[in-house]
């Protein structure tokens, strides 16, 4: 291990590697359990296709940090649930350049850097970052590079669910047919796909800490620096969790609240005041509501206000609309308070769903049903 490596302790070695890997888990759990399994995807490939001793050790430690160089990555990109920005993407592809950055000077054995760097790069040229091609790609990238986007189209995470092996297999070897992968690589996971063993991936445990530190990271993501509220989508992503009504609440209300003369009145009072009105709309509902919600361990309560738009979009959970009435009388009186002081008219559609009713169907009923009123007034 000292001639591959440059050290002399073999033991060492192996635990600043997951050291590394841990770092990263601390940075993004999702990306962490993602180069856990695809490091025994790839050294199961590895025996597969002859690979002994140490070659395999230097495979496996590659992977475990192949993906280390996300750490510099900032988090409104790596922890984006939705679909990449041009610029989004091209901050992204700078994560193999980031983690070879650490290691080039640092290792005399060059091929836990090319892992790192080359895991994107395709035989034909049209990987990153540098679009090498053929045989200027090792074959341990190669290996790398099948069982990353084997891992990534199978496994299951917070805004996707995985496709099944054999589905991915189909998508693999049309990629190794187009000249991306590489065909002996892709052919080997095709003869051990169905015997392949993968250990679950754990984490030490931390006292719930981390746990706590991932919560917000996810609820900063979606939270507005100036007003501290909500994107409403935020909602989406805890119900794709499954961990809404997590104290057992039997169903949950919605409330789209609709501030009906809202373009009349920026008109009248200009952009500035019509934010600030706006703003002071949205501080008023959520001052009543931290009166009435309990918090929650993995979100931040059983009441939760959001923004659409210029909308503010109230979610509640409850046993029944009637154990919720006390709640709801207080909302209205603050919305027939923003009447009084600015004239401004609100319209509340609400709704309320059994627990079993998913975010989804709920909000779309709920919009639609502002859209039919819209329809109405304009008939």
């Amino acid at each position: 291990m000292d001639k591959v490596l440059g050290f002399a302790n073999e033991a060492l070695i192996r635990d600043l590697f997951e050291i590394m890997s841990e770092v990263l888990a601390n940075r993004d759990l999702n990306t962490f359990k993602h180069t856990q399994r695809v490091a025994q995807i790839a050294k199961q490939l590895g025996v597969e296709m002859g690979l002994t001793g140490k070659d395999l050790e230097v495979l496996e430690l590659g992977c475990l940090v192949h993906d280390i160089g996300k750490t510099g990555i900032p988090d409104d990109i790596l922890l984006k649930p939705g679909l990449f920005s041009a610029q989004d993407r091209r901050i992204m592809e700078y994560h193999p350049l980031i983690g070879a950055k650490l290691f080039a000077r640092r290792l005399k054995d060059d091929r836990i850097t090319q892992i790192i760097l080359r895991h994107h790069e395709r035989l034909d040229g049209s990987g990153y970052p540098s679009g090498l091609q053929g045989d200027e790609i090792d074959m341990f990238s190669r290996i790398t590079a099948v069982a990353d986007v084997y891992e990534a189209m199978t496994a299951k995470r917070p805004y996707k669910v995985g496709i099944s092996s054999g589905n991915a297999m189909m998508v693999l070897e049309e990629e190794a047919r187009l000249g991306h992968l590489d065909e002996k690589v892709v052919a080997a996971l095709g003869r051990i796909r169905e015997k392949m063993t993968l250990q679950e991936v754990t984490i030490y445990p931390t006292g719930g800490f981390m746990e706590e530190v991932e919560d917000f990271r996810r609820d900063t993501f979606f939270r507005d620096t100036l007003s501290e509220l909500f994107n409403y989508r935020y909602l989406l992503v805890l119900d794709d969790l499954g961990i809404l009504g997590e104290g057992g609440s039997k169903g949950f209300f919605l409330s789209l609240v609709s501030l009906q003369n809202l373009g009349h009145f920026q008109q009248e009072q200009g952009v500035i005041i019509t934010g600030q009105v706006h703003d002071e709309v949205g501080v008023r509902l959520n001052e009543t509501i931290a009166r009435f919600r309990k918090p929650c361990q993995h979100y931040e309560s059983t009441i939760m206000l959001f923004r659409k738009h210029c909308d503010y979009m109230i979610y509640a959970e409850g046993n029944s609309e009637e154990e919720l009435e006390e709640f709801r009388h207080a909302i209205r009186h603050d919305l027939e308070a923003t009447y009084e002081e600015w004239g401004l008219e609100p319209n509340c559609y609400r709704m309320w769903f059994d627990r079993q009713t998913s975010l989804v169907q709920a909000m779309t009923q709920v919009f639609s049903m502002k859209e039919e009123h819209a329809e109405a007034c304009v008939s």
